[in-house]
């Protein structure tokens, strides 16, 4: 999958191969994710690539919206000055603009080079881009690449020189979580700055993406609403039930209220929402979700890391793998019972339990017991903490979470 190099960068394939496809298309590439997740290196690199390529430093602009700075364009009308101040968009031209959700009317601005046949390339942490008026103005032609946080195999590779093995690793990897610089600092002897950097990170989310893009006035009460996502990963929450836990601690809200802060945390990529499915008419049920954390690291660092809280994370982690290798992940309901996750994939569905250990009878039931009530022959897969010995299960494959991260 690719050495770090002689910089420190290491070149994600998967995203990488994504923007070389994408280059020259006739779209506009959308590159998103929650913030550190390494959005802003993958466009570096891809500039590097195309400067190794031949094209002329001249035909290229790279503008970084989050840096404070008197010369940093703040509307259109100042970006679409800028970029024709230093070359005329036109074919052969490529811009790349960093957080540019940043720049009032960006999209303004963004679709008259595009109109003018530039390649342009953008990053935002938010989800909401290509709900924008860039999307309604284009008719679709944006290419979204979304960058997650690490996956364990990735993970891996950056601790290449750490000297510990996988199961080590995995536990720096729930605790410390996957953002790109976290892992870095991991071998470093600066590994102590670990929780500032994902304090650090979790602010500027928190101000930067939630509370200033939505200009809100109650923070207080929306941190206590993440704390609680946070708390609660992989259990079936609602606006509703939220509000009156809230309320009950003395903090009233409205489930209204709560159901819009909800939308404001996963638009940030500070959440992700798993809905429900049936597994007969695929259709997704208007019932209560789950969510989970984009970054183990930001979540233990607000929420706190306590032994209870293994099941959940376990789940988040397989979540967020599924979300890496397919792109979907939903809860799957199956009559009364319930699979943790139904992933589409390219030959059908695949069905996953999680669970600490099947090892006791009882349990071993309860987990194999909503995947026999699946009426297909789909593959079906309980993901464990410990190894489990005894191999499948009536045609279940049981394995091990460290192993299976690995295939990937």
């Amino acid at each position: 999958m690719g050495e770090v190099d002689a910089s420190g960068w290491f070149p994600r394939e998967r995203y990488m191969d994504k923007l070389r496809a994408s280059r020259d298309t006739p779209f506009i590439k959308v590159i998103t994710g929650i913030r550190r997740c390494g959005k802003s290196t993958l466009m570096n690199m891809f500039i590097r690539e195309l400067m190794d390529s031949g094209v002329p430093r001249d035909r290229i602009v790279h503008i970084d919206f989050d840096i404070d700075s008197p010369d940093t364009p703040g509307d259109h009308s100042e970006l679409t000055a800028l970029v024709e101040s230093q070359l005329t968009p036109g074919k052969g031209t490529y811009l790349f603009f960093d957080e540019i959700q940043n720049v009032k009317g960006w999209e303004v601005s963004v679709a008259s080079f595009y109109a003018e046949k530039a390649d342009v390339y953008v990053t935002g942490s938010n989800s909401q881009m290509l709900s924008s008026e860039l999307a309604t103005k284009l008719s679709g032609r944006c290419l979204e690449i979304h960058v997650s946080p690490l996956s364990f195999s990735e993970y891996r590779i950056f601790r290449h020189g750490s000297g510990k093995g996988d199961a080590d690793l995995f536990d720096d990897y729930i605790r410390d979580g996957s953002l790109p610089a976290i892992a870095l600092l991991e071998d470093s002897p600066a590994k102590g700055l670990i929780p500032e950097t994902l304090d650090g990170t979790y602010s500027t989310v928190f101000l930067k993406d939630v509370i200033g893009r939505h200009d809100l006035r109650n923070p207080t009460m929306l941190n206590n609403i993440v704390r609680f996502m946070m708390r609660n990963i992989g259990d079936r929450m609602s606006a509703r039930n939220t509000a009156g836990y809230m309320t009950g601690a003395g903090l009233k809200v409205s489930h209204t209220t709560v159901e819009e802060y909800i939308s404001y945390v996963t638009e940030a990529f500070l959440m992700v929402r798993s809905e429900r499915i049936d597994s007969k008419t695929k259709e997704y049920l208007l019932t209560t979700d789950k969510f989970y954390a984009t970054d183990l690291g930001i979540r233990n660092r607000v929420a706190g890391f306590r032994v209870d809280d293994i099941d959940g994370i376990l789940e988040n982690v397989v979540h967020n793998e599924l979300l890496y290798r397919y792109g979907n992940a939903a809860v799957c309901a199956v009559g009364r019972y319930e699979v943790d996750f139904v992933s589409e994939t390219a030959d059908g569905p695949m069905y996953f339990q999680v669970s600490m250990n099947i090892g006791d009878a009882d349990t071993r039931e309860r987990e194999l017991r909503p995947l026999m009530a699946l009426d297909d022959n789909y593959p079906k897969t309980i993901i464990v903490y410990d190894r489990f010995p005894l191999g499948d299960i009536d045609g279940v494959r049981v394995v091990g979470i460290v192993d299976w991260l690995t295939e990937g």
